[in-house]
């Protein structure tokens, strides 16, 4: 079987990092033939792909809808390989891709949503029509299969659910070592540094916890980078929160600094899925998230906490409750944590559900 995955990039980030996954469990399958074609530039986890043997395609051209160039481009290169299935991943890459493997004749179309969709009235119309050339689509949670169909973007019976896989880096599930810092409890969080991710509430609810008599220092922890860190840095020398409030940048290998913490935190105003949030169970960790979105499906209320995003209340309340909680109640829901994340987002799993999806208009 011939497969071609269809990205808009490839450097970082949830979709690569996926797609990096994916790769790797393809890799040894002599009967299964994987190579991605990337709408923009090859970048940082597109070496890493084709380091591990896996064919990396880049047609370097801007993937702003719509670019009829990208398209025909698509389309040459899908007449030349002859692939039996195409999965695109992402707003850009599903429309310029569904619509290049439908004119090319590809036996099975997929597209993928890999956000929690808030598409406006143009977006809905846009993407109804380019639904209309997919075979499938893939949701990557309940939470986003009821959002597209809530938009009339797409029926029911043509969305398949098919939960991320998560891997650590370095492939082992650490236990947590803390020595190094004493009795600090560490919040912490790995994302990308965007409005969406409400880092602003976390660190304003951070700014108001109450030190216990066995944690009278408290940190946070922001792992990753991106537009708003600049605002985000002003803020915490506003609130006086400097030396408490620790910005690490993006990190390649992020279990380290997971397991020096007590507490991940993703007050995020929408999650499709969360790969971080699910690494940071395999690390052991309590665990609060949005209530909007994937992590819903992903938490249970014996690994963690769901909150509001959009009142800051709850989130200080659970964040506070979980600051109180004794080190060994903190240790039960993190070890249940862990044992949700190994049993529910495995790589083999999710390679599994994929193959039984690929195969359904082929055989």
């Amino acid at each position: 079987m011939k497969i071609i995955r269809i990205v808009s990039e490839l450097d970082f980030g949830g979709v690569e990092r996926r797609l990096f996954l994916t790769s790797k469990a393809f890799v040894n399958d002599v009967e299964h033939d994987l190579t991605i074609l990337v709408l923009g530039k090859k970048g940082k986890i597109s070496k890493e792909i084709q380091n591990i043997g896996i064919e990396v395609i880049g047609f370097s051209k801007n993937s702003k809808i719509p670019n009829f160039l990208l398209i025909f481009l698509i389309f040459r290169k899908l007449k030349s390989i002859s692939p039996d299935v195409v999965h695109c991943s992402g707003s850009e890459a599903n429309f310029h891709g569904l619509l290049a493997s439908w004119m090319a004749g590809v036996p099975h179309r997929i597209g993928e949503e890999i956000g929690y969709p808030a598409h406006d009235r143009k977006w809905k119309i846009i993407f109804f029509f380019v639904y209309l050339v997919a075979h499938d689509l893939v949701a990557i949670s309940n939470a986003v299969k009821d959002k597209l169909i809530a938009l009339g973007e797409v029926p029911a019976n043509k969305i398949r659910v098919i939960y991320n896989p998560v891997e650590l880096k370095t492939g082992l599930l650490l236990a947590k070592n803390k020595s190094s810092k004493g009795n600090d409890f560490i919040f912490g969080i790995t994302c990308r540094l965007t409005p969406i991710k409400n880092l602003s509430t976390l660190i304003k609810s951070f700014s108001v916890l109450r030190p216990t008599d066995k944690h009278q220092s408290l940190q946070l922890w922001i792992i990753g980078e991106g537009p708003e860190l600049e605002s985000l840095k002003y803020l915490v020398a506003k609130k006086g929160l400097i030396g408490k409030v620790i910005f690490f940048g993006y990190q390649e290998n992020v279990v380290p600094f997971l397991c020096k913490m007590d507490a991940f935190v993703l007050p995020s105003f929408s999650e499709g899925f969360s790969l971080s949030l699910v690494e940071a169970m395999l690390c052991s960790l309590p665990v609060i998230a949005t209530k909007v979105g994937g992590p819903g499906e992903i938490i249970t209320t014996q690994t963690g906490f769901l909150v509001d995003p959009y009142d800051s209340v709850d989130l200080i309340k659970n964040m506070q409750f979980v600051l109180d909680l004794t080190e060994e109640e903190r240790r039960l829901i993190g070890k249940n944590a862990k044992a949700v994340a190994e049993k529910k987002f495995t790589l083999k799993k999710y390679k599994n559900e994929l193959l039984k999806l690929y195969r359904e208009k082929i055989e």
